[in-house]
């Protein structure tokens, strides 16, 4: 087909076309404010060290004084990495704000939880949540979760558990909406205009009426006259 053909199809069905995305765009306008002032949240990354205290006794070689400490730590960074992502985490966290008078239920929390990483002996904790002072909460409970109670979860800490000490403060920044969240009203009207376009021409294609000279000829008919429109 054409571009002149399909141009034509566009030309005849263009109320076909514009119709679902009409549709989604009236389903869409509460959405589109996000586009002129999006909704912006809140972040806060909070580092942390974490090891065993070294037992200190006279027959300690060089390298159970220095190397084995820090293996040790490394392991610590990763099990306490792995288990703030744990439903167990959140709900240690919940139970803190609750002994503050604060009410939370597991699932919220998880979801303040954006992503937790540890390189070497440092672990990070990373928290995404609309709130600022929510958020602040979530941060100062978890670091008290980190510190208290860890050897709850790992019992070969010991009955002292790790030393967990945060690098950070607790700032809080703003951070923007994502680019696709902020877009997602346009791409809700794009694929109206696509559902359109597929509409029209399997409108098209299940037409039966034939419109011009060549739809004839294609036929393996013979064109006797034409009629103008004008």
């Amino acid at each position: 087909m054409e571009l002149k053909q399909l141009w034509a199809v566009v030309l005849r069905r263009w109320w076909l076309i514009v119709l679902p995305a009409l549709v989604a765009l009236v389903l869409t306008l509460p959405a589109l404010r996000q586009i002129v002032s999006p909704p912006s949240g809140y972040a806060v990354t909070i580092r942390f060290t974490a090891s065993q205290v070294p037992s200190a006794t006279a027959t300690q070689s060089f390298q159970d004084q220095s190397y084995i400490p820090w293996l040790a730590s490394e392991y610590a960074v990763n099990a306490l990495a792995m288990w703030m992502r744990t439903d167990s985490f959140a709900r240690e966290i919940v139970d803190n704000l609750k002994a503050q008078g604060k009410s939370y239920d597991v699932e919220t929390v998880r979801s303040a939880i954006s992503n937790t990483d540890n390189a070497r002996s440092i672990m990070t904790l990373y928290l995404v949540w609309p709130d600022p002072d929510e958020i602040k909460l979530f941060a100062q409970a978890a670091t008290e979760v980190l510190q208290k109670r860890n050897q709850v979860y790992f019992p070969q800490f010991g009955a002292q558990g790790a030393v967990v000490t945060p690098m950070d403060a607790v700032i809080v920044t703003r951070v923007p909406a994502a680019l696709a969240t902020r877009l997602q009203p346009l791409f809700r009207i794009l694929i109206g205009l696509a559902v359109g376009l597929v509409l029209a021409f399997l409108a098209e294609y299940l037409d039966p009426t034939i419109r011009n000279r060549r739809e004839v000829e294609a036929l393996d008919l013979a064109v006797i006259a034409e009629i103008p429109r004008h």
